[in-house]
């Protein structure tokens, strides 16, 4: 009989939390007046429970099927409420609604590909790293909200828009795995 760890519900509970939060975080970009630094300390801890949830996953031995694919959705749940009220709170720039619309069409059609049935579509590390430097440029450009500092804010735009790029590319080659190759095509 094998031993059930206690606690093996504490990484989805995590991931469930980053979802239910990523709308609080929304709304204190929009509603927190500048130079406060509540939507910035809000961001980060909402997005710590991603790199919490899969410590605690692996730690506990709790992976699951299940919280493999919430775990997307709820990051980019909070990227999205994150950008959206970002250009909402800054009035629409193109230099802020370029970037949060690359990235948000790109998540959509990604969990769409995914929810597709037989479609694999395993999340991979270059897909880690755009999400990791989308995470990087938000907390910047709420840091810089907090600050007031000009460089700081044009610093997390270059980031941002690195993570655009990173996800228009990664989409492009979620949907060049899709299509079969020449070696497919002549082997089938």
């Amino acid at each position: 009989m094998t031993k059930t760890n206690a606690f093996s519900w504490l990484p989805n509970a995590l991931t469930l939390a980053r979802c239910a939060l990523a709308g609080l975080v929304g709304w204190l970009i929009l509603a927190t007046p500048a130079g406060s630094f509540w939507p910035f300390v809000a961001f980060v801890m909402v997005a710590a429970t991603d790199f919490a949830d899969g410590y605690a996953a692996r730690r506990l031995n709790a992976v699951s099927n299940f919280g493999a694919f919430l775990d997307p959705v709820a990051d980019k749940l909070l990227v999205g409420a994150s950008l959206v009220a970002l250009t909402v709170h800054e009035g629409g720039p193109t230099v802020l609604s370029v970037p949060t619309v690359a990235i948000i069409v790109r998540d959509v059609i990604a969990t769409v590909l995914r929810l597709m049935p037989r479609i694999e579509l395993p999340v991979s590390t270059l897909a880690k790293w755009k999400t990791a430097t989308e995470m990087v440029g938000i907390g910047g450009l709420l840091l810089a909200l907090g600050l007031g500092s000009a460089l700081t804010w044009n610093v997390g735009l270059v980031v941002l828009w690195a993570a655009a790029l990173l996800a228009v590319y990664t989409l492009g080659l979620y949907i060049g795995s899709l299509w079969p190759n020449e070696n497919d095509r002549a082997n089938p």
